[in-house]
């Protein structure tokens, strides 16, 4: 036999033990234990800070390419000083609740001549619309709908504001950035991150980021919307998804079932002609 026969013949082997053994309502907890072991060494659900989602080592991976970055959904400022820290690179930091981006203010305070912040939300229209949060500070903040179905939110607390949401390309277009290079986009707005890449058409067409960062969650599971659906928008990119150890890239396919999984994960859309170096 071939050596790739070989281990297929033995995976069968495990897998029939596996399913004999764990294949039955009474073992369901356990499945459900190594299920949950198995998505975070995948990449999922790896939350509480930057060492632990692998998002430092990433940035610290790609640092020298770093001059300019957009960090929307900037929330109290936490990414965007991760990126001073690490990075030359100088900040526009986006966000709309007007608790949060008063903390956002003290780290432009800090670093006044490495971050400009806005106090508004990007979106894929020019628009007013409610945002729901608990507290003035949410890193939960949400325009979807549906947060009263999110596990991590609770809706016995929500209140909402009016805010205002451009799209990126106006923002370029009135901060005459269509001539600048930005290397870095990230987006981390709760479920509104497809609707932020298509107000960034003609700023990803015309500028071609290097990098484009999202976080992907349950809340693209209420809008029915996959990494397909965004790579549909991305057609130049390669899609990466950052682990939480090593200084490797995992490359993934979003056509494949297994890369549109409904758990928090950070996706890296990576331009093609730079894919190579991951």
């Amino acid at each position: 036999m071939k050596p790739n026969d070989i281990l297929i013949y033995i995976y069968k082997k495990i897998s029939y033990i596996y399913n004999f053994v764990f294949g039955r309502k009474s073992t369901q907890k356990i499945n459900n234990i190594i299920f949950s072991l198995s998505l975070r060494a995948k990449g999922y659900n790896n939350y509480g800070n930057f060492k632990t989602s692998g998002e430092r080592n990433f940035i610290q991976g790609i640092s020298n390419d770093l001059k300019l970055s957009l960090d929307i959904g900037a929330n109290i400022g936490k990414y965007s000083e991760l990126l001073i820290k690490e990075t030359k690179s100088y900040i526009y930091a986006f966000e709309p609740l007007n608790g949060a981006f008063e903390s956002l203010n003290k780290v432009v305070s800090k670093y006044p001549d490495r971050i400009q912040a806005f106090n508004i939300a990007l979106g894929d229209k020019t628009v007013e619309k409610n945002l729901n949060f608990t507290d003035e500070k949410s890193e939960k903040a949400t325009f979807l709908n549906e947060f009263n179905k999110l596990s991590f939110y609770n809706d016995t607390l929500n209140k909402t504001t009016l805010v205002n949401i451009i799209t990126l390309d106006e923002f370029v277009e009135k901060k005459k950035l269509l001539n600048k290079e930005i290397d870095l986009i990230k987006i981390d707005t709760e479920g509104y991150e497809l609707e932020v890449i298509k107000g960034s058409k003609k700023t990803i067409e015309n500028i071609k980021p290097k990098y484009i960062q999202l976080e992907f969650n349950v809340h693209q599971l209420f809008k029915n919307q996959t990494m397909y659906e965004f790579s549909k928008h991305l057609k130049k990119y390669e899609l990466f998804q950052i682990l939480p150890f090593g200084n490797k890239l995992l490359k993934v396919n979003p056509e494949k079932a297994e890369t549109n999984i409904f758990h928090l994960t950070n996706f890296v859309y990576i331009r093609e002609d730079l894919a190579h170096k991951f």
